[in-house]
Formats: structure tokens, C-alpha cells, sequence
């Protein structure tokens, strides 16, 4: 794909971003919602010194780089809400949700699913932190709840975050295993639901010159349907963010994500940038 095609898409990407964001402020009914299937979370909001409570507020647009008017075209925008409260030093409460429209196909809008988790943060060192966490996700995504019966998902997680690294950069490596409960083990297509899964997930973010940086994610994740079949999936993203303020940031980015192996299911199919299955990404993230 030429420079000039993807430079279209990422220009694209910003002006509905930018309509979008100041629809999100001109409406305060949106701000009590948040993300997490449909959407990708963001970094949560942190609590200040002088108080146990945090809100964050990320609005998102996307689109692949399919043409105009194909089928194969997907973009949306989603609005996540999330809310921090910080009983004491080590334990936090997270709750988040999330409102997305689609901009191609049958341009729905609705909810994404919900999440409420206790993390609890551990200093190990100055520049070390360990992080456990148990997480319940609801299903308040009525067109996912429709199509595969969800009930909810119990996930647990542990991490180290690793602080104040060369050039200032930081780093996360985490792994979580999560319990789906649906009604039915099959979805209304005929193929089975997604029981168990574990997840490792690796960041790194690296600050840059002049209030930039640059934020990378990969996931790896392990699936078990109810038919004892497995599957496994990646996700990649990179993120170059600017901060206008200690809490104002503005990024633009790309994420790749699909199967982790190919269909004679030897050879990886992970691949960080694909035409095909990568999107474009700008947003806008507030904490207050």
C-alpha cells in the first residue's frame, strides 16, 4: 500500500476524531459510559494525592484500510468511561464501560461489555511493582450476549510493572487466565463458545522528545472451547501519544490482531502491520 493511501486513512481517521471529541464534551450524558470488548482500555485514571477517587475519559476513532464503500470497510468510534477509587496504598477499585458507533455496515451503537475489578499493587522495589488483580466482565453488550449467549467472565491477572528503565522507558509483563460462562455452548452460528483463556501480555513505553511517546502492546492468548478444541490469537499495537498536559494526552496509532497461526496451524501467522486486518487509530485521553 502506497505512503500517500495511508496517510489518507490516518488523515481520515483524525477529522472524525475531531468531530467526535467535541460532540463527546457538548454532551455530558456520554461521560457515563466506558469500554471493553468492542473497545481497547486505556491507561485508567489516577487518583490524586488529595483524593481516593479517579475518572478517565478516552474517546477513540478507527477504521481498516479497506476502500470506501466495501464490504470488507470497518470503522467505529467508542467513548470509555472509567472510575477509580483507591482505599489505601496497595488496593484499588476499577469499574469501566463503554458506548461505540459503527461508521460502516449497519452503523449500530450500543453498549460495550462492562468490567468491575480489585487490583492490588505491591512495591517491590523503587522501580518495580507487582501487580494482582481479579476482574468480573458483564455483559452489556447485548449484540455479543445475543450471538454467543455470555453471561460473564471471571478473569485473574498478575504483573510486574517496571519502572524508570533506560531513557526513562517503562515496562509491563503480565499474564491472566479468564472463565466465560455462557448459557449455551454453542453460538447462534453453530460454533462452539470460547471456555477458558490465557493471556501474556508484554508493554513497553518509551518517553521522547518534547511531551511525545511511544506506547507498544503484544498480547498472546491461549483459547479453550467447549469442545476441548483450542484456538490462539495476537494482538499488537503502537501508540505515539502527545501530552498537552499531565492528564491531557492526544495519540494516533496502528493495531494488528487475528489468528496466531496460520490455517495449516504449524506456521505463526503474527504479523506487527498487515493491509488487510490492521487499523488506524486516533484518540483523545482525560484524566481527572
Amino acid at each position: 500500500m502506497s505512503s500517500f493511501k495511508v496517510f489518507k486513512y490516518i488523515r481520515n481517521a483524525i477529522q472524525g476524531f475531531t468531530l467526535l471529541a467535541a460532540l463527546s464534551f457538548a454532551a455530558p450524558v456520554l461521560a457515563a459510559n466506558s469500554a471493553t470488548s468492542v473497545t481497547k482500555a486505556k491507561s485508567p485514571a489516577n487518583p490524586s494525592a488529595t483524593s481516593p477517587w479517579g475518572f478517565g475519559f478516552n474517546l477513540e476513532t478507527e477504521s481498516n484500510l479497506m476502500k470506501e464503500g466495501t464490504y470488507e470497510r470497518d470503522a467505529q468510534t467508542a467513548l470509555e468511561t472509567t472510575m477509580l477509587y483507591k482505599f489505601n496504598k496497595i488496593t484499588t477499585l476499577k469499574l469501566s464501560t463503554a458506548v461505540y458507533k459503527q461508521h460502516t455496515g449497519t452503523e449500530e451503537a450500543g453498549f460495550d461489555n462492562s468490567t468491575a475489578g480489585l487490583s492490588f499493587t505491591t512495591p517491590v522495589n523503587t522501580n518495580l511493582d507487582w501487580k494482582n488483580g481479579v476482574t468480573a466482565i458483564l455483559p452489556t453488550n447485548r449484540k455479543i450476549q445475543d450471538e454467543s449467549s455470555l453471561q460473564g467472565t471471571a478473569v485473574l491477572s498478575s504483573a510486574l510493572a517496571y519502572k524508570n528503565l533506560f531513557w526513562g522507558s517503562s515496562a509491563l509483563t503480565g499474564i491472566s487466565a479468564a472463565r466465560n460462562f455462557h448459557e449455551y455452548n454453542m453460538t447462534a452460528e453453530g460454533v462452539y463458545n470460547v471456555r477458558n483463556t490465557g493471556t501474556l501480555t508484554l508493554g513497553y513505553t518509551l518517553p521522547l522528545f518534547s511531551n511525545f511517546a511511544l506506547d507498544t502492546l503484544f498480547k498472546y492468548t491461549q483459547a479453550w472451547l467447549y469442545n476441548d478444541d483450542t484456538r490462539s490469537k495476537f494482538v499488537f499495537s503502537a501508540e505515539l501519544s502527545y501530552e498537552f498536559a499531565p492528564n491531557f494526552a492526544v495519540y494516533v496509532g496502528t493495531s494488528n490482531e487475528g489468528s496466531a497461526l496460520k490455517p495449516n496451524g504449524v506456521d505463526s501467522n503474527i504479523e506487527l502491520f498487515n493491509d488487510t486486518s490492521s487499523v488506524i487509530k486516533a484518540g483523545i485521553n482525560l484524566n481527572i
